[in-house]
């Protein structure tokens, strides 16, 4: 929740009007009819809104689960006592009229399909009274998440809202992830596993590949967590508890294997540990990243793990120095560099990690 919580304050730093405080709300679930997604305030679809909203989580009497939205309403009551008077926890039209609120923020840890946040932005816009404040500028919408899928983040671009979405980091996916012949294995292997699921690649075709600590979206693949026809999955029934021997604990070192797996660097974790190389072995990583043909700052953050601002910095300098087009697409500087890079890993030093140091023994013998 800490990168969250950096990019809220972010948000609450750039506010035109300081005095102004933003409404924020959980992501969650909307009611509809027939005829599609209902005002996010039952009964404001015209007329003055009024009344004093709605409750950070609804939870059904048939089915008490609380999943991810109990755990972001618990954040957003976190930020209204650390940002005081900035923020308000899901305001009614009352409420946010009397203290004159500028930003809706809604907040969710991933966006998967899109589909929930979109209908919830529609729910807002579905109100009279919020869609004129916005019109004369005096309100604005922006998402705050985790991370999230490009699909995702398109789907939510095309509310009418327009709304400003800010991620930690992208998420990697089937689809961003695997390439040729190796995708078609592990898709293969997706729909095998377990047999005859209704969503072997995950809810809408997700794909995604990411758990948090309270649990895995449904747009992961189905062979990661569903139990149908006696499959045993990493994280049963979409729970993370108790898979962390699986998966290392350190994430300096998660970064540093995915260095060594793009650029083929020996000794990644001493280069990433020491602050002097460090812009140079990440710039390498998104270059790597680029020519296994990734183009956004999304998917080349899914690919190295690094954070959507870093790729995004240094994305730009490659502009700036002609190893990439505006495309994002390697120019011949930027495939020399890689290449160059690729030729001198063998002379790379080789530093001894804790784990290679338990035996020492001579490599050659020199006359006293």
């Amino acid at each position: 929740m800490r990168e969250l919580r950096t990019l809220i304050s972010g948000i609450l730093e750039e506010r035109q009007d300081p005095k102004r405080p933003a409404a924020l709300f959980a992501e969650r679930a909307v009611a509809k009819d027939k005829n599609g997604v209902l005002p996010i305030f039952p009964g404001t679809e015209r007329g003055r809104a009024t009344g004093s909203g709605i409750p950070p989580i609804v939870v059904d009497p048939q089915d008490q689960e609380v999943g991810s939205e109990g755990l972001i309403a618990n954040f957003i009551t976190d930020l209204t006592r650390r940002f005081e008077k900035q923020v308000l926890s899901h305001p009614g039209p009352d409420r946010m009229r009397s203290s004159r609120v500028g930003n809706i923020i809604l907040i969710t840890d991933f966006i998967g399909s899109g589909k929930r946040i979109w209908e919830m932005l529609e729910a807002f816009r579905r109100v009279a009274t919020l869609r004129s404040w916005r019109s004369y500028g005096f309100l604005s919408f922006q998402v705050v998440a985790y991370s999230a899928t490009e699909e995702g983040l398109q789907m939510v671009h095309s509310s009418r809202l327009k709304p400003r979405v800010s991620i930690v980091t992208g998420c990697p996916t089937l689809w961003n992830t695997f390439s040729g012949s190796r995708l078609s294995d592990v898709l293969a292997l997706c729909q095998r596993y377990p047999p005859r699921h209704r969503h072997p690649t995950g809810f809408s075709n997700g794909g995604a590949l990411i758990a948090f600590a309270h649990g895995m979206p449904n747009n992961a693949p189905a062979i990661l967590h569903s139990k149908t026809k006696g499959w045993t999955p990493i994280f049963p029934k979409r729970s993370t508890a108790g898979a962390e021997a699986y998966f290392p604990a350190d994430a300096v070192e998660t970064v540093a294997n995915r260095a060594r797996k793009l650029l083929k660097l020996r000794n990644a974790s001493e280069y990433l540990a020491d602050p002097t190389g460090s812009r140079w072995i990440t710039t390498l990583m998104v270059l790597a990243a680029l020519e296994a043909r990734a183009r956004s700052a999304q998917t080349v953050s899914a690919r190295t793990g690094l954070r959507p601002f870093q790729v995004e910095e240094i994305l730009s300098y490659l502009q700036i120095t002609r190893w990439t087009s505006k495309q994002n697409a390697l120019t011949s500087l930027g495939r020399q560099e890689l290449a160059r890079l690729r030729r001198r890993r063998s002379r790379a030093p080789v530093v001894l990690s804790e784990s290679d140091r338990l035996y020492y023994y001579p490599t050659q013998l020199r006359a006293r």
